[in-house]
């Protein structure tokens, strides 16, 4: 009898702990902000059919407001995702491309060169959060975690989650409960690429193209590495991208550092800021700020990147299986959406 309620209380402690876990783990996820530029893409991700990504971009907000994904599909054929967040570093890249590769098989992942900049060993702690909270797997939110925070504690109250977030209640609406998340109204068949809608007009930059470098971070090219490495046991094919950049004079020696580095593992990439590249992309009315490529701009230079891409990766045009429903389904809402963009095409001729 003595080992019956034994047995009974272990297994309704252990019932209990499950429980409170779950619930615990459910009120951090209510209570983390879902901005489409921080968790979404990689909590969106799991949505995804499995194998249906054929380009992956990993990168900062240059790549997701750059690269339309809508266009790579309605135009080439190309099923891309935009898995990015605001400032994201190469270690967090690391993690998120570890995580993706759980349920993804690209053929090619895409890797945004602006992280090579960043010269802060650990980001703010609000980047934390926005970075990492999205990863399911324990293993892979846990290693962004700590490799994003210098002292191991921060990195056990940021894994715990609810400490970090619980300020956030305040402004927790209905659909913070739901799963999954609504990107921002655009459902879960959205490919991560966010619109920056303002034009900001300047003139072209001028500045003295150079081969001239400055070195990396030490973390920064640390995770870069294992980027290339494992990028290379996979058998994935990798190339850098520089995306378009009205302040790349600052940006230049880092991305030849970057350049250089990656030259050691057999990998290469496209600085699109090269004064030789002409496309048609218009320094007065293709970006939304000193950075980043508005809706017109985006549309510009993802017609010129997927002609490389194609050029140097021979992608197949996926249009029309089936497999890819979900592309049409992204492409259809976002392109019933377009005339809507303030610096739109079609608005800024």
């Amino acid at each position: 009898m003595r080992i019956k309620r034994t047995a009974g209380f272990l297994l309704r402690a252990v019932l209990f702990s499950l429980i409170l876990i779950t619930l615990v783990f459910y009120a951090t996820y209510v209570m983390t902000p879902k901005y489409d530029y921080g968790i979404c893409s990689m909590v969106n991700l799991y949505e995804q059919p499995r194998n249906s990504v054929d380009v992956l971009l990993v990168g900062t907000s240059m790549f997701y407001s750059g690269v339309n994904t809508n266009v790579l599909w309605t135009e080439y054929g190309i099923p891309a995702y935009n898995l990015c967040s605001a400032e994201q570093s190469f270690w967090v890249s690391y993690y998120m491309i570890r995580e993706a590769l759980k349920t993804q098989n690209p053929s090619v992942i895409l890797l945004d060169a602006q992280s090579s900049r960043y010269e802060a060993d650990y980001p703010k702690p609000a980047r934390v959060i926005l970075s990492t909270y999205g990863i399911r797997g324990l293993e892979n939110r846990l290693g962004a975690i700590f490799a994003s925070v210098e002292d191991p504690m921060d990195a056990v109250r940021f894994s715990l989650g609810l400490p970090q977030v619980h300020q956030n209640l305040e402004n927790v609406t209905w659909q913070d409960f739901a799963y999954p998340v609504d990107n921002g109204g655009r459902g879960n068949t959205w490919k991560g690429y966010i619109e920056m809608d303002h034009v900001y007009q300047q003139t072209r930059p001028s500045f003295a193209w150079n081969s001239d470098t400055v070195p990396m971070n030490a973390r920064e090219e640390e995770y870069a590495r294992k980027i290339f490495e494992l990028c290379s046991r996979k058998g994935i094919r990798l190339m850098l991208v520089g995306m378009p950049n009205c302040d790349y004079a600052a940006d230049q020696p880092f991305y030849n550092a970057l350049w250089q580095l990656a030259a050691e593992y057999g990998i290469g990439g496209i600085n699109y800021n090269e004064p030789t590249l002409r496309f048609g992309l218009k320094y007065s009315k293709d970006f939304a700020d000193w950075q980043h490529l508005n809706v017109r701009g985006s549309m510009v230079f993802t017609r010129k990147l997927a002609q490389d891409l194609e050029e140097a990766f021979g992608l197949p045009d996926r249009r029309g299986d089936a497999a890819y429903r979900s592309y049409d389904d992204c492409a259809e809402q976002w392109y019933a959406l377009y005339p809507t963009f303030v610096s739109a095409e079609i608005n800024n001729p």
